[in-house]
């Protein structure tokens, strides 16, 4: 539990005799005046002027959201809170509020703290704005052609040379992913983004500081979303195992072809999921952040602009007690929701838009090449430059692997998925992410949204999540078709035999790792996943989500 701020009426609770309560009176308009602000008060209508001490950095990175400031709280007290080149996030009206600077200069705060009796006082701090620094990873960079076309390689290459079991390994995280969680991970200045250990911290830290009963809203939230969550990923099967019919050549009988327009249901059926659960979750965190207290909002906006090695360090050893009775799943949900909460919490709509280059394209298997390793390893980290470096073997024909008009095929991708992807002024998944990405931020307000605002935001997030899907679908589609064209010309114009047989020992050398001293290869998959959970292979679901029935009507 965190520490509770020293009770106000017993700084000021006054002794008999009326020298003393006359000297109490003078301590407390001294107190008043005292800390990280200066104070003024007000007794025409009667009585003694409450605190209004403003508790706050003293500097702010800017537009960094997600900083407290504070007044002692103070029993039947109203607050009103004025910002000056910055904005109130949540708690205006109440003792303390989380807020965004401005950009560059000073910001100030300021709250006029009134009595029941109608006496008030003004207190008001200021911080200085250090003017924030563009991060290294962001949308520019993640949309460039080089980002792009190793990324769209990759993907490649994971399915060239693995198998549905190693294309059905998904992070959890990749799930309604609009609340900037991978901004913070890939431009964390302790380089840990990319750690096991990352979620981890920040995550424990989240669930460290929130109370019983914003505990039970998360578990709530869990047990209410796990079934669809994992449906997500049941739903995903169809598409992976078509796409590995495709590559294989093992078209359905009387079937000659992937079908552009089936596939792009599919993906929109599977994203109107993924935006019902985003949704869902941004109703609960945003009413988590309106109940924060003022210690809780102290204790995040500490961390705020902090890198992971600056934060304390919480484990899940310190927070097992809030989720002691759940199932893993529900376990997995929290921990997600938690880190998802504080990345928001401190984040913005840029942050929130942002996502790294693998987000689009997740159905080949190259999420297995880069995280199998590190399942169940704490404080493992993940290779940042296997994407850009395993890609180039299928993008660029000097180093071998792939002839040169087999390179310009896979290159061509990057053109052919431009429009979908950003290119298209009115529809892209840009503006999609954007758009939803506002909407659900628009939640974050001091007072509940009514019915109506809850509904039209709800709207807003299907409507984009649709076209979402549409476009993601059909730049998959072209994914899927232009691997299996590859991959089938073996011996042809595009790979020789030699060549597939160096593919695949270089995903062997890419996926061997030492172990307490010894090489561990985790290159060949032979087990099924549904996110990182083993999957049997007798599985009710697994056998419905692969069988001709659910693959079958994406051909034609």
């Amino acid at each position: 539990m965190l520490p509770s701020p020293a009770s106000p009426s017993s700084l000021s609770r006054p002794r008999t005799g009326a020298l003393l309560a006359v000297a109490a009176g003078l301590l407390l308009l001294l107190f008043a005046c005292g800390g990280s602000s200066a104070a003024s008060g007000d007794l025409a209508a009667g009585g003694t002027a409450p605190l209004s001490t403003v508790t706050a950095p003293t500097s702010v990175t800017g537009s960094q959201a997600g900083y407290a400031a504070s007044v002692p709280v103070q029993t039947g007290c109203t607050y009103t809170w004025t910002v000056t080149n910055g904005t109130v996030m949540v708690g205006a009206g109440t003792d303390s509020i989380a807020f965004t600077p401005g950009t560059t200069g000073t910001v100030t705060l300021s709250c006029k703290v009134t009595s029941g009796t109608g006496a008030s006082a003004t207190g008001t701090a200021t911080a200085a704005i250090i003017p924030a620094t563009a991060p290294p990873f962001n949308l520019e960079q993640c949309l460039s052609d080089g980002a792009q076309s190793t990324t769209i390689a990759f993907s490649g290459f994971g399915m060239m040379t693995g198998n549905l079991g190693a294309q059905s390994f998904f992070p959890p995280g990749k799930v309604a992913d609009y609340w900037g969680f991978q901004c913070l991970r890939d431009n964390d200045a302790s380089d840990m983004g990319h750690n096991t250990s990352f979620l981890t911290r920040v995550s424990s830290n989240v669930l460290y500081v929130l109370n019983d009963s914003q505990v039970t809203a998360l578990k709530a939230l869990a047990s209410s979303q796990v079934a669809n969550i994992n449906l997500y990923a049941w739903k995903r099967y169809p598409l992976m195992k078509s796409f590995r019919l495709l590559l294989d050549g093992t078209l359905p009988s009387g079937t000659t072809d992937l079908s552009a327009d089936a596939v792009k249901s599919v993906s929109r059926d599977l994203y109107l999921l993924d935006g019902q659960l985003s949704f869902e979750r941004a109703v609960v965190y945003a009413d988590l952040y309106r109940s924060f207290t003022a210690d809780q909002k102290r204790y995040l906006g500490a961390m705020v602009g902090k890198a992971y090695s600056a934060w304390p360090d919480k484990k899940e050893a310190d927070v097992a007690a809030k989720t002691q009775g759940l199932t893993n799943d529900e376990v997995v949900a929290m921990m997600t929701y938690a880190g998802d909460l504080y990345s928001w919490y401190a984040g913005s709509v840029t942050s929130d838009v942002y996502f790294c280059p693998e987000r689009h394209g997740t159905y080949f298997g190259s999420f297995y090449l880069k995280d199998a390793p590190a399942v169940n390893h704490p404080g493992y980290s993940i290779d940042e430059t296997m994407t850009a470096t395993i890609g180039m073997a299928l993008c660029d024909s000097a180093q071998g692997y792939i002839s040169a008009a087999g390179a310009a095929k896979m290159n061509a991708l990057t053109t052919t998925q431009k429009a979908n992807l950003y290119g298209n002024a009115s529809a892209n998944i840009v503006l999609a992410r954007q758009k939803i990405s506002e909407a659900l931020r628009s939640l974050i307000t001091s007072t509940a949204p009514s019915a109506a605002e809850l509904a039209l935001v709800q709207g807003t997030v299907a409507t984009w999540s649709g076209l979402y899907g549409d476009l993601d679908g059909e730049n998959n589609h072209a994914y899927a078709t232009t691997f299996a064209e590859l991959y089938r010309n073996v011996g042809g114009t595009y790979l020789t035999s030699s060549q597939l047989t160096g593919l695949a020992a270089l995903r062997k050398t890419a996926m061997t790792v030492t172990e307490n001293g010894a090489p561990v290869d985790y290159s060949s998959c032979t087990k099924q996943f549904l996110f990182a959970a083993e999957v049997p292979l007798t599985s009710t679901d697994f056998l419905s989500y692969t069988s001709s029935a659910a693959t079958g009507s994406l051909f034609k």
